[in-house]
């Protein structure tokens, strides 16, 4: 599974058209979660959402491949149909909010890092 996981990403990563496809279902998917497990996590989603918007159409150049690639593959399982827990079923955001959890704290410090870059803040 992880192995598909990662190879989705490589994928995704490459297509950037499909990349930012997949970006909007999940930030009109975001839009909808009024409360839940994701609900504490989702200004780190919507401001992973903002980088990997900024990385996909070539704005924001300072995320590592390795990042991009595990944020791509977080995203990718946050709106796939197919969870470990079907997302219908009670309590079926909690794959969801394990796996966007995970993917924020790796990347605890490039989400900063961008946010900082948003605001015009330039790292020396």
């Amino acid at each position: 599974m992880l192995r598909r996981g990662a190879a989705r990403a490589e994928d995704l990563v490459r297509n950037p058209k499909e990349f930012l496809r997949l970006l909007e279902v999940a930030e009109r998917r975001l839009d909808r979660i009024a409360a839940g497990r994701l609900t504490p996590l989702k200004h780190d989603l919507q401001t992973l959402l903002r980088m990997l918007h900024a990385a996909g159409e070539g704005r924001y150049r300072e995320l590592s491949k390795k990042n991009l690639l595990l944020a791509a593959a977080g995203i990718a399982y946050l709106v796939s149909p197919l969870d470990v827990i079907p997302d219908f079923l009670p309590g079926g955001f909690a794959d969801d909010a394990a796996v966007v959890a995970f993917v924020v704290r790796r990347l605890r410090g490039e989400l900063a890092a961008f946010e900082r870059w948003e605001q015009g803040i330039i790292d020396v």
